[in-house]
């Protein structure tokens, strides 16, 4: 019979790595997903001169690429408890007010998005980048 050991807080150092490196792969095609697919969409509100707005619920349409040029992945990977988190954040002054509306302006929610509309996408990202 042969033993075999494993030191626990060794298999734990490399499990806590590669959800690390899987989260890092995920927020980048979480970003990824963000600037090409859904801050890059054609707004079907009203036009203003040469901008089409979005519909209120509607993404914010693409006008000047602020919003998706301040949209990006935080590189600060964080333990809370027993979770690794991550984000992907929007920069942007009007970020906030565009995702959650204000008393003038109806909603334009795009944060949460890729997570609704691209779970594959991420999950797959998230499992090759585990694998490193």
């Amino acid at each position: 019979m042969a033993k075999v050991t494993l030191d626990i807080n060794a298999f734990d150092q490399l499990a806590g790595r590669a959800a690390e490196n899987g989260l890092r792969a995920a927020l980048g095609e979480y970003e990824r997903i963000m600037k090409a697919d859904v801050l890059n969409r054609v707004g079907t509100g009203r036009e203003y001169g040469k901008h089409r707005a979005s519909a209120p619920g509607e993404p914010p349409a693409k006008d000047l690429g602020n919003l998706s040029a301040n949209t990006n992945a935080d590189p600060n990977i964080r333990e809370e408890g027993n979770d690794v988190v991550g984000q992907v954040v929007a920069n942007s002054e009007y970020a906030r007010p565009q995702h959650e509306g204000t008393e003038r302006i109806a909603a334009r929610p795009f944060m949460d998005v890729p997570a609704k509309e691209n779970q594959r996408e991420l999950t797959e990202a998230f499992v090759r980048g585990a694998k490193t």
